[in-house]
């Protein structure tokens, strides 16, 4: 069930706060914009008690307190584990002296996948794990992309996102087209992040920055529509930065406002996502969502170093990580992918960690 989350709802103390990724602050300012990572942004509730040693009996009164200011009679973490049989990493290659951190993965034909990474690489692995070739964006000086996305036909799209326009290659890294140009117009961008496809071939490409919005286009790459707009209000964002498109509805990762929002696709605003009695999921800067098996939603959680398991009607139905460098851990994760028609594998682009993860869940035998 999808309802709008109004003053009624659980408001939980200020805890600590998400900071932007890093280096997005930074660029942004050098093209004269705004920081609006900066602005208004909604604690994270339900985090770690920290400080010096105390006793029991302090301890205790203090989550007591804690659990009469949020108002909530279940904590988020008291969910179900997402039940996962075996975890491994895929290296990403080095650039150089350095190895880079990855950001967005995309599955593709005949099971290969596809990462981008902080060098601007796009690295094409094959089912066993191993680089079977990659290459790199046309320009990078002023930044790298952050996301791609595979289409049904294998043309792979990154939306460019310091260039402010969206390329689409063929499977082997040959530009075939692009569109767009900086601008707060239909048809151009202030850093493009994320783009899907519907089941027409229409394209929504989202955007933050000072547009903070999700543009239509038609295959050819004609605009036809935007919307939201900057704000913490239903059907605005703060940063969108992740989607997914499933059964005429768009799901947006809305990322700085720590929720999911559901659209139409002409834009209608429908809600946004909670389980059937108006709870929120508790999301923490969720950065990327995908399709999991059975229509179930996966989103990756940059400040929660976490992958979380939703159902369609809002309802947390798993949880898998916590923050870290160890095993079953993430560090700032921006990307997520899955077979959603195979066993339910996962790839996360464990950024911090520069790693790529690959989560086999029970009953996936791959």
């Amino acid at each position: 069930m999808l309802r709008i989350r109004t003053s009624s709802g659980c408001l939980c103390p200020k805890s600590r706060r998400v900071a932007p990724p890093p280096t997005l602050c930074a660029s942004r300012e050098r093209e004269g914009l705004p920081c609006r990572d900066r602005l208004q942004r909604k604690s994270i509730a339900l985090g770690g008690v920290a400080g010096e040693r105390t006793s029991a009996g302090r301890l205790l009164v203090a989550l007591a307190l804690l659990l009469v200011l949020c108002g909530c009679g279940g904590a988020p973490n008291q969910v179900a584990s997402i039940r996962i049989r075996h975890t491994r990493v895929w290296r990403v290659l080095p650039d150089r002296a350095r190895i880079p951190a990855p950001r967005g993965v995309a599955l593709g034909l005949e099971g290969e996948v596809y990462l981008l990474d902080t060098a601007a690489r796009v690295q094409v692995y094959g089912p066993d794990g191993e680089v079977r070739r990659h290459w790199r964006m046309p320009e990078s000086e002023v930044g790298s992309p952050e996301d791609l996305t595979a289409l049904p036909d294998g043309r792979i799209v990154v939306p460019d996102t310091h260039y402010h326009r969206v390329i689409t290659f063929d499977r082997d890294g040959v530009e075939l087209a692009r569109f767009g140009e900086f601008g707060r117009e239909l048809g151009q961008f202030i850093y493009p992040v994320c783009a899907v496809v519907d089941d027409e071939g229409n394209m929504f490409v989202c955007e933050y920055g000072s547009n903070d919005r999700i543009q239509k286009f038609t295959p050819d790459g004609v605009p036809l529509l935007a919307f939201g707009g900057f704000g913490t209000e239903p059907g605005r964002f703060q940063r969108p930065s992740g989607m997914v498109w499933l059964d005429g509805r768009l799901y947006v990762a809305d990322a700085a406002n720590n929720r999911v929002q559901v659209f139409s696709g002409d834009g209608g605003f429908v809600g946004v996502m909670t389980d059937p009695s108006g709870l929120s999921p508790a999301l923490r800067f969720p950065y990327d969502i995908t399709l999991g098996p059975e229509g179930r939603l996966l989103v990756v959680e940059w400040g929660g170093g976490r992958v979380t398991e939703l159902s369609r009607d809002g309802t947390v139905l798993g949880r898998y990580g916590t923050a870290g460098a160890g095993d079953g851990q993430f560090s700032t994760p921006w990307g997520i992918e899955c077979d959603s028609s195979g066993g339910g594998r996962i790839w996360v682009a464990d950024t911090g960690n520069r790693r790529l993860v690959v989560l086999d869940r029970e009953g996936d035998r791959g």
